[in-house]
């Protein structure tokens, strides 16, 4: 069953010192797809299994340091979703920030290993990065169709814009063990680039054309897609400087 760490309101909890290594771990990121894609495989926008998976990335994330509240997404009369928001422990506006979806639907099934990666990669970079620039941000209601769809990503990026937040929107896109790790966008910084490719690595298929909700509101966006391994690796060492 999907425990519940923490509650999911979070606007002033005390700040806790995040604990573990400086570093992603695989057996983590593992641990965390299993309480997704085993307990809760199927997390339809508003519905208790949603819920019940918002509480526990807001538990993780509180756990690892952040100070945490939800942003509440309509989906429908009577129907709400949310997105977990992970404020940057800088306390200024994010330099970057990583989203994830957490919603499911029949097109996008579960996803429990780019989850696990978002939150130990948050954990990780809390231990390392300190008081870094960064927000994480796990999107709700991602997956409906309604509205245009991608309603997380909406509501995610007018918050930014409310905020007068200029941040480059890092997304984590088809993630797999063993996977070629693709980082796409209109303007990919120059220093974050792919490792090395292992010629046994398995290329990913193409997402669905979807609306490019960042690009539109005027963000720089990046997906990075591949093994969470080296993901984890290379978002890490990029992101650290973040709380220079």
């Amino acid at each position: 069953m999907l425990i519940a760490s923490c509650s999911p309101a979070g606007d002033s909890i005390p700040e806790v010192e995040p604990t573990g290594p400086p570093a992603v771990q695989a057996d983590v990121v593992e641990r965390h797809a299993e309480q997704f894609d085993a307990d809760v495989p199927e997390r339809p926008a508003g519905s208790q299994e949603e819920l019940a998976a918002a509480t526990y990335i807001s538990g993780h994330l509180q756990l690892a340091g952040y100070v945490v509240f939800l942003d509440g997404v309509p989906v429908r009369d009577l129907v709400r979703s949310t997105n977990v928001v992970a404020r940057a422990p800088s306390g200024d506006a994010p330099a970057v920030v990583v989203t994830a979806p957490y919603d499911t639907s029949e097109e996008f099934p579960s996803a429990g290993l780019a989850l696990g990666l978002f939150l130990e990669l948050a954990r990780a970079l809390r231990v390392s990065g300190g008081l870094h620039g960064v927000s994480f941000v796990a999107l709700g209601a991602e997956h409906v169709d309604l509205g245009g769809g991608n309603l997380g990503s909406r509501r995610a990026a007018q918050a930014l814009l409310d905020d007068d937040a200029h941040p480059l929107v890092i997304s984590l896109g088809r993630i797999a063990d063993g996977a070629c790790v693709e980082i796409l966008g209109p303007e990919v910084p120059g220093s974050l680039v792919a490792p090395d490719e292992d010629p046994s690595c398995e290329p990913l298929p193409p997402f669905p054309d979807a609306p490019d909700v960042f690009g539109d509101a005027g963000f720089n966006r990046v997906t990075i897609s591949g093994d969470p391994a080296l993901i984890g690796e290379v978002l890490l060492d990029w992101l650290a400087p973040e709380s220079d």
